[in-house]
């Protein structure tokens, strides 16, 4: 494109940019202007106002140009001014000052638009000449370039502008002027859509272009004249069609009825308007919508005929694109939710009159954020893809797939007559998904966990069936992954279950209902007390002492884990005080839920707790899991940062339980590795159990890391952690966690040998 910063050339000496063609884009180019047609596709199929469809053609394109806004301008109805009819970006401020712009050389890229009837690209606002009226809200508003074509009605009339305008000096790419095309196109069905009342129509029509063919006919439906479209169209000069009837036009696809009837509907009621497929010269045959009217002199007599049409050849390629669009996910070519329901209700009611079984399959691959997120969308969008063919190799013909949306994939499985069926399949499936994949140059795996809703067992709507499999499927999750469970009252129970304690803890974090235990830690090179991990446990009014097991997943689905968590800080803090004070200075820990620390404000947290209670920092301990240190490290490792350099201790909770990268250990300032109890627990008699403690003792030595042991319980445990030279343990051994009252006299008679140095 031609730099025109400065330029006050008018458009007929400017090199305009022709038409951008889809081939010119890029995939990636071509699927986002795929995605964002889709999604205006859908607003317009839910019925949304026209204004709220215009505002998300600006706020789409704004996500595809960052650091822009949209707006569109429209001519007033005499077509002096222009005023702003959509912005959702932009201030209030800014439509007040653009309202009543009157189109002319310096107003702007939008003014340039109306006044040169031609597309305006202003690299530069705070130079080019176009923008010498407007220079003052280009600086006002940091406006520093702004591309603006025309929107047009359906006749092909200029009735406003579409731009985006960018805080940042900049010249559009094709891709960017393909936006621009197509959101100006959109915009202009839209409005016509709204004055009209003919949405589909209007928008095929954008799709297939507003151009029309004409033709006039006498009487005897002799061809008197056509236009140039018509050539175009058809592919016959006026020379040879005219003196000829429509007949020549004629293709196979009608009968003599057909045509019949069309001119009985002409003669009777003085139009005729409808599909027909035509023949072109080289013999191709394509659709046309065609409108033939009779014109009638002041007698009444029919005089001429007039017929107009357009090729609707690419509306017929859109009607089946949209149909498919609204149908099939567009990532893996499968059918979505809507399509997906209707097969399942078709299926019930074929099973009901067979007395068959239908299975819904819920299915969710296991840890795939992690995968995405470590690989890239483009990687996760080829897994998917690949995850898609696979499932549909494990079912029949007349079973679905369905993607509902993420990583959850439906399947319905139709005329099932035993459940043993619905295992043999539910085996391969979890076979074929974990097999390796080979995705950008990788071989990559995973699992799926699955739940199943079976008909009519567990209900007969499709609603019902979804939310048990969906139950079922988290049930799969909690049982280890890579898994499948049916179905069955105790889910539906336990669901019960999760909703009455979720509703009792709210009124727990309104009312305090909490309260902390602690176990302590020993050094087992010196048998003296090092600190004390700090457990929460929840005093129900009506059911005792509640052990956090029971309540901790549902706080963190719930959120309640930021209030409880924050509660948790300060109250250890203050109790750390307290035991200070009394001569007791421990370290105490605590465990850090990961909706805490990405939810909340965690940071402010731990300040606020240091600084309300007086705790010196280096007497907390926060304990992380493996997993929340490793979404987003660049933040994580920078939050982690600040927080080691106040003096706070970090240690990884469960470790050997995930990932266990030595990576990580050696970017973040770790002080602990703290090994999970569920290898701790078989290692007087387990050999691997042995091997995985002996191998995590090592590698926290070896990078100068102390290690702590978990679930302590015997002597015979104690004697193995000793000889492979853990530094620290806890668990019953020593003393169950205890209120802390408790755990001071416990402190105290140990002795001295309490005392932290």
């Amino acid at each position: 494109m031609n730099d025109m910063l400065g330029s006050s050339a008018s458009p007929d000496q400017a090199a305009y940019p022709a038409s951008v063609e889809y081939s010119a884009l890029t995939r990636a180019e071509q699927e986002q202007i795929l995605h964002l047609q889709q999604a205006v596709l859908e607003s317009v199929a839910q019925g949304a106002d026209h204004r709220a469809i215009i505002d998300r053609v600006c706020l789409l394109e704004e996500q595809l140009l960052p650091n822009s806004i949209g707006t569109v301008m429209l001519l007033d109805d005499i077509g002096g001014f222009l005023n702003v009819y959509a912005g959702p970006s932009l201030p209030a401020e800014g439509v007040e000052r653009l309202n009543g712009m009157r189109p002319g050389p310096g107003s702007g890229s939008c003014g340039n638009v109306i006044f040169h009837s031609a597309p305006q690209f202003v690299s530069h606002t705070f130079t080019d000449a176009r923008w010498q009226d407007l220079r003052q809200v280009a600086y006002d508003f940091n406006l520093c370039s702004c591309w603006s074509v025309p929107v047009y009605s359906a006749d092909r009339k200029i009735v406003g502008t579409f731009a985006l305008s960018s805080f940042e000096h900049r010249s559009p790419s094709p891709f960017h002027q393909k936006l621009l095309e197509i959101g100006a196109s959109i915009i202009g069905i839209v409005l016509e859509r709204h004055k009209v009342q003919a949405s589909l129509r209007l928008f095929e029509t954008a799709i297939a272009g507003s151009e029309e063919g004409f033709m006039i006919l006498d009487t005897s439906q002799l061809i008197l004249s056509v236009n140039p479209m018509f050539t175009r169209m058809y592919g016959y000069s006026a020379q040879e069609i005219i003196g000829q009837t429509p007949d020549k036009l004629r293709s196979d696809q009608h009968d003599d009825e057909f045509y019949l009837a069309m001119w009985q509907s002409v003669r009777h009621f003085g139009r005729w308007q409808g599909e027909v497929w035509r023949r072109r010269k080289n013999g191709e045959v394509f659709p046309e919508w065609l409108n033939i009217s009779a014109v009638n002199d002041a007698d009444g007599d029919t005089t001429h005929y007039i017929a107009t049409f357009s090729d609707i050849s690419q509306r017929k390629v859109a009607e089946a694109q949209i149909q498919y669009l609204s149908s099939h996910d567009a990532l893996t070519g499968l059918p979505n939710r809507v399509l997906f329901q209707d097969r399942l209700e078709s299926a019930i009611a074929l099973a009901a009159r067979d007395h068959h079984r239908v299975a819904l399959l819920n299915l969710d691959l296991d840890n795939f954020k992690l995968l995405n997120d470590s690989l890239g969308h483009s990687a996760g969008d080829a897994l998917l893809r690949s995850v898609a063919t696979r499932l549909k190799q494990c079912i029949s013909e007349t079973d679905t797939v369905s993607r509902l949306g993420g990583d959850a994939f439906l399947i319905a499985l139709t005329n099932v007559e035993r459940v043993d069926d619905i295992n043999t399949i539910l085996m391969d499936i979890l076979s074929q998904v974990a097999a390796p994949m080979n995705i950008v140059g990788r071989n990559l795996s995973l699992t799926c966990s699955i739940g199943v809703a079976v008909y009519p067992d567990d209900g007969d709507l499709f609603e019902t069936l979804l939310k048990r499999s969906d139950m079922a499927m988290y049930h799969a999750k909690e049982a280890g992954r890579n898994t499948y469970r049916f179905f069955t009252e105790q889910i539906n129970t336990d669901s019960l279950a999760h909703l009455r304690i979720a509703h009792s803890l709210r009124q727990a974090v309104k009312e305090n209902q909490f309260t902390l235990h602690y176990q302590p830690q020993i050094d087992l090179r010196t048998g003296q007390l090092i600190g004390a991990e700090a457990l929460i446990r929840w005093n129900h009014p009506t059911e005792g002492l509640v052990p956090p097991g029971d309540f901790i997943g549902i706080a963190e689905q719930t959120g309640l884990i930021v209030e409880i968590g924050d509660w948790v800080l300060h109250e250890a803090c203050r109790q750390a005080v307290a035991w200070q004070k009394a001569g007791l200075p421990l370290v105490v820990a605590v465990n850090i839920s990961a909706v805490q620390f990405r939810r909340g404000d965690f940071e402010q947290s731990i300040l606020s707790a240091l600084g309300q209670s007086g705790l010196a920092p280096q007497y907390l301990e926060i304990e992380l899991t493996e997993s929340v240190l490793l979404h987003d490290m660049d933040n994580m490792m920078s939050l982690i940062n600040r927080l080691k350099d106040l003096g706070l201790k970090l240690a990884i909770d469960d470790f050997g339980t995930g990932y266990s990268s030595l990576s990580y250990l050696k970017k973040f300032k770790v002080d602990r590795l703290k090994i999970d109890q569920s290898f701790v627990r078989d290692i007087a008699r387990d050999p691997e159990d042995r091997a995985i403690v002996s191998a995590i003792v090592q590698m926290a030595r070896s990078l100068n890391l102390r290690s702590i042991a978990e679930g302590v319980e015997t002597a015979a445990q104690l004697e193995f952690l000793s000889e492979q030279g853990c530094d620290e343990a806890q668990g019953y051994f020593y003393s169950r966690p205890i209120p802390p009252e408790a755990f001071e006299v416990f402190v105290r008679a140990m002795g001295t040998g309490a005392q932290l140095t």
